[in-house]
């Protein structure tokens, strides 16, 4: 069942019964992410549904009406419908919109519909897909049913040269990343263009990633350990001058992930490229996304996380495949902090603490609450991903010597392997 989506200032949709899995429903107010509320299993009418979410979401619909000042008091439908003055026009700003994908096609026309269907002006909106290391064409084939669409390969295989090669052939001066298992909400660019426009210091603008469907017991247990949702609130995350980056900010997980993210293509002129010895397809399993939030903090810009820049994952639907997720979780985010720690020497207590408090607080303490109550969340998966994390410590110097090895395969002279940012020690 996909998940629904209810705007309070429009139509009200109905909720089926339940037949599968569980259902929710995202209230929004404006275009912006108030919450969910859980229906019964029964399914319930529009008017129930409000109700609803007028009961379970009082507060925060509240918050989002006194800082639109168009409401007071009780929140009320009256209210709903009038002007949202922090909803402006389209952005003149040109975006494109990346896919990188890696013999994905059975996943891609989902995708591609909803990227198609953006609520973003055609003439400042491109749309690139970069087929990374393809075993045959059917990639190819896909995108040629879409005639927005660009299609460019990629062909040494990791999925941070595919995101650099997306820098290189973009036209935009924005960049927005998602993934082949993602739909985009139609106002996913707009949203983007809009939170760059009002922090103007900002190169990096992340977004609410919510589940598709929960219709099965491992995209249930996903969530239920943490899923990729980051809330329902806006933030912005700098480092002043003199502050420790790995200190404040070293879990960069926090602000989101690689399925929604977007850069001012400026700042991988100014600071480098995605280093391509991390993520999927190399040793290091992942970490591309936290290491490059990390280094926009670090060089001293803005990193937003805006909730209105909706995207909807689908998760994985069998356990086998969760845990293998989760084990490389472990191993990209243990890679990363070795990654950050060799190039940042003034950083390295920081990551140090980070990496031994994780192991405390995300691992160690989650075992001990699982072994008393053991319903909450299966050991296996803990230990799964507790192993992945002591793996990661060794995976960053393999994955470099990968990512050399990959560059001297492909004899590519006008492209040498990105030196990562470091700082003097």
């Amino acid at each position: 069942m996909k998940l629904i989506c209810a705007d309070l200032d429009g139509a009200i949709p109905p909720v089926p019964p339940r037949t599968v899995g569980a259902q929710w429903v995202l209230v929004r107010l404006h275009g912006t992410p108030i919450g969910v509320v859980f229906p019964p299993e029964s399914g319930c009418s529009p008017d129930a549904l409000r109700q609803l979410a007028l009961d379970q979401l009082a507060w925060p619909i509240a918050r989002h009406l006194a800082a639109d000042s168009i409401g007071a008091g009780d929140a009320v439908p009256e209210a709903f419908t009038a002007p949202c003055p922090r909803r402006s026009a389209p952005s003149a700003t040109i975006v494109t919109a990346v896919v990188c994908t890696r013999n994905g096609a059975a996943r891609l026309d989902e995708c591609l519909d909803a990227l198609t269907s953006l609520d973003y002006p055609q003439e400042r909106l491109e749309l690139l897909v970069v087929d990374n290391a393809p075993a045959d064409s059917s990639t190819r084939e896909v995108v040629a049913r879409y005639p927005r669409v660009r299609y460019v390969c990629e062909p040494r295989p990791g999925l941070d040269w595919a995101r650099n090669c997306a820098i290189r052939a973009a036209r935009g001066e924005i960049i927005a990343f998602t993934d082949d298992d993602v739909s985009v909400d139609p106002g996913w660019v707009r949203a983007i263009a809009a939170a760059f426009d009002e922090e103007p210091q900002a190169m990096c603008v992340t977004g609410l990633v919510v589940p598709d469907e929960i219709d099965t017991p491992a995209q249930a247990l996903f969530e239920t350990y943490g899923g990729f949702g980051r809330g329902f609130d806006r933030s912005v995350a700098r480092v002043a001058p003199g502050e420790s980056a790995g200190r404040k900010y070293g879990g960069t997980g926090r602000f989101g992930t690689g399925a929604n993210m977007a850069f001012r293509r400026v700042f991988f002129e100014r600071e480098g490229l995605f280093d391509p010895a991390l993520d999927v397809g190399t040793p290091a399993n992942g970490g591309g996304d936290l290491e490059m939030f990390f280094r926009v903090l670090k060089t001293g810009h803005e990193l937003v996380y805006e909730p209105a820049a909706l995207v909807r994952h689908r998760h994985r639907r069998d356990y086998a495949a969760l845990r293998t997720q989760l084990v490389n979780n472990g191993i990209g985010f243990f890679a990363y902090l070795v990654r950050t720690a060799e190039a940042y020497p003034s950083e390295r207590l920081a990551i140090l603490r980070l990496g031994v408090w994780w192991l405390w607080w995300w691992h160690l303490r989650r075992v001990l609450r699982a072994m008393v109550r053991p319903r909450a969340f299966p050991l296996e998966l803990i230990f799964a991903e507790l192993k992945g994390s002591i793996v990661g410590l060794r995976r960053y110097g393999a994955a470099r010597r990968h990512a050399a090895d990959v560059l001297r395969r492909f004899e590519s002279s006008s492209d040498a392997l990105q030196p990562r940012p470091r700082e003097a020690s």
